[in-house]
């Protein structure tokens, strides 16, 4: 499992990356695609709240260090709008010029 270092660092050099997009509620945006849940998840599988076999703490503590990070960096993670495993890491898109300055 990825450790805070490594997850910080791999957040990084995903900055560079981002695309800017728009959110759900048609915000301006920059974000990336992470990968699906499974791939991401130590365990390789979706934890939902009905399943028996729960959430592991290696992996509570794996999407509790990704937000964490993430909100360091000054972004979030959020699901995909079409298919909820799919993992953004995103950011507010300050770049963006007020047309009517």
């Amino acid at each position: 499992m990825a450790n805070r270092k490594e997850i910080k660092s791999w957040l990084k050099d995903e900055m560079q990356h981002m695309e800017s997009t728009e959110d759900y509620d048609g915000n301006r945006i920059k974000s990336i695609y992470l990968g699906s849940f499974m791939s991401l998840d130590p365990c390789g599988r979706y934890h939902h709240c009905i399943s028996p076999n729960g959430i592991t703490s290696k992996c509570e503590r794996f999407w509790e260090t990704l937000e964490s990070v993430a909100s360091e960096l000054g972004g979030w993670t959020e699901s995909g709008e079409g298919d909820p495993t799919d993992i953004y890491f995103c950011m507010a898109n300050n770049e963006e010029v007020d047309s009517n300055a």
